[in-house]
């Protein structure tokens, strides 16, 4: 980044003993605390409680300090070294600060009482103080060349998230925050550890949209994940699900939307979520689509200790968002089915009687229906939803029927009609009569331009002038990468060359999403494309995260 080296990782369930010599099942969880030296010109980051400064060892070597006291399983353990710079809000005039708006959480007392169940550690759930801090600590680090990007959506978004997320939950599990922009070879969007949170770059343009998202999300795992872990890692529903539930309620309570919008929002982006699913049950392998594969043994351990990960070591498996989504869409219909106010009101009990704790499927599911009045259960049982969303393979039959039944939110509608002004756009011949008015298309918010796109994927033709109409309306090269994303299969669906330098920038600067995009211009068995393809997988694929350069040699050669 900037031109300067970094290293960088994140703990792994899998062969975590590369890294360090440990333990790996989760149960084996422990404090640490190390000591790095690295060149004066350097960073170093770590998942630890403290914000470490550097001790000068000797002239251009300095030696930094970090340390856990909440025992954690060794694979949440991140360290990051690089000449990176903190990022810091540019000093406003006193006419235009801006003023923080504190969220008020709900009526119910996040301070339950009572004694933890975890094992001793100085516990921000047992602190008063902590259980009202809204927004903790925070510091944003990145290239020299991306600080003005920092400055200009990040940095505004991690005070309204960060106090969303409380206004939900409550106690922040962590007293502190780093977040690192980390280079274009990171594999996915981001990536959440103990009080240190790697982004990709790929969320920082086209607004900020996409960037609040993925923050929530991110935030999310700090109780989700990180201080409510998997006891078995084969439940990675337990983390995953849990974070993309509770990214859209962040995400509207930070841009403290009204209950309509809030809803309307929510309801849209459960409509990309369904036709997300719906795609892979068609492309992924059945027995990886079952959210609790290891059944009645889940969590079991043998007589020597040892567990097993169920496709741990599958490259395809880091691709798959089969336990994001199902695991998403379980709690969304649990939460419809209880109310928002007694669901959001369960999930603060929960977390404040697990957090500290490792936990399984049961755990969350018995004490959800023990704490739910029995006129809300409506025959709800722990074996119906094993059976129905977490044993079983495919699309759940109760979301089939809500999907079937569910009207379109008006969000979707309004692209539904602006998708039918595009189709009547792509028939018109090149030479129209003189009385014919232009199509007026309405401006479109970044989640309905990414199902605007995707139904027009559906269509088999797209004319050349329709595309580039589709570009200069929406300006889609500036859009986020979500968006740019759907751009890119439009380009390579329909060969509009024109637009290729969209595409090759894509797959270099946006590594995290271009994965698939390799394999349509492979698919496509068009010359050029394959080409293009062939030319940016060689300029990057010294850099790659090697499972995604893994997977796409194996579609190139």
């Amino acid at each position: 980044q900037s031109g300067r080296p970094c290293v960088y990782t994140v703990g792994s369930p899998v062969n975590n003993r590369a890294l360090f010599p440990c333990q790996e099942p989760p149960v084996a969880m422990s404090t640490w605390q190390a000591t790095v030296r690295a060149a004066a010109s350097f960073v170093v980051l770590m998942s630890g409680e403290n914000s470490a400064k550097p001790t000068q060892l000797w002239e251009g070597c300095s030696s930094w300090y970090y340390y856990v006291t909440m025992p954690m399983p060794a694979s949440t353990f991140t360290i990051a070294v690089g000449c990176w710079t903190e990022v810091k809000m540019e000093p406003c005039s006193s006419g235009d600060s801006a003023t923080e708006t504190p969220f008020s959480p709900p009526e119910a007392d996040f301070r339950h009482v009572g004694v933890c169940s975890h094992m001793e550690y100085p516990c921000r759930f047992q602190n008063a103080s902590a259980t009202t801090q809204q927004i903790i600590p925070h510091r944003v680090f990145a290239p020299v060349c991306l600080t003005g990007a920092c400055q200009e959506t990040l940095l505004q978004l991690i005070p309204p998230c960060l106090s969303a997320a409380h206004s939900v939950l409550g106690t922040h599990p962590f007293s502190r925050l780093d977040v690192l922009i980390v280079p274009a070879n990171f594999p996915s969007l981001g990536m959440a550890s103990p009080h240190i949170m790697f982004l990709s770059q790929s969320i920082l343009t086209g607004g900020s949209h996409l960037c609040g998202t993925r923050l929530c999300h991110e935030i999310a795992h700090a109780w989700f994940g990180l201080a409510l872990g998997a006891r078995d890692w084969t439940e990675e529903w337990l983390s995953e699900g849990f974070a993309s539930h509770l990214e859209d309620v962040f995400w509207a309570a930070a841009q403290q939307l009204a209950p309509h919008e809030a809803r309307e929002q929510q309801e849209l982006r459960a409509c990309l979520r369904w036709r997300r699913l719906q795609d892979e049950m068609q492309s992924s392998p059945t027995e990886m689509q079952v959210l609790r594969p290891n059944k009645d043994k889940t969590g079991h351990t043998s007589d020597s200790g040892a567990s097993v990960i169920k496709h741990g070591l599958n490259p395809e498996k880091s691709f798959m968002q089969v336990h994001y989504l199902k695991g998403y869409f379980l709690l969304r219909f649990l939460a419809e089915r209880l109310g928002d106010e007694t669901y959001f009101s369960f999930l603060r009990k929960f977390v404040h009687a697990f957090h500290g704790q490792l936990i399984l499927s049961q755990d969350f599911l018995q004490m959800l229906l023990e704490n739910i009045p029995e006129e809300k259960r409506l025959e709800l049982s722990v074996e119906n939803i094993y059976q129905d969303w977490l044993e079983s393979s495919g699309i759940p039959k109760p979301l089939q029927r809500e999907r079937r039944a569910g009207a379109e939110c008006g969000l979707a509608r309004q692209v539904r009609a602006e998708v039918t002004k595009w189709i009547r756009v792509n028939r018109r011949p090149r030479r129209r009569k003189r009385r014919e008015r232009e199509a007026v298309f309405e401006k479109l918010l970044p989640d309905q331009l990414v199902l605007l796109l995707e139904h027009l994927l559906e269509q088999k033709t797209l004319s050349h002038r329709t595309l580039q109409s589709l570009q200069r309306t929406y300006h889609l090269q500036d859009q986020d990468a979500e968006v740019r994303h759907r751009w890119c299969e439009l380009i390579v669906k329909h060969k509009f060359t024109k637009a290729y330098e969209s595409v090759e920038r894509f797959l270099q600067e946006d590594q995290a999403m271009g994965v698939y995009l390799y394999g349509e211009l492979m698919v496509s068995e068009d010359a050029r494309q394959q080409q293009l393809a062939r030319r940016c997988f060689e300029r990057t694929r010294e850099q790659m995260d090697r499972s995604s350069a893994q997977v796409v040699a194996d579609m190139l050669f």
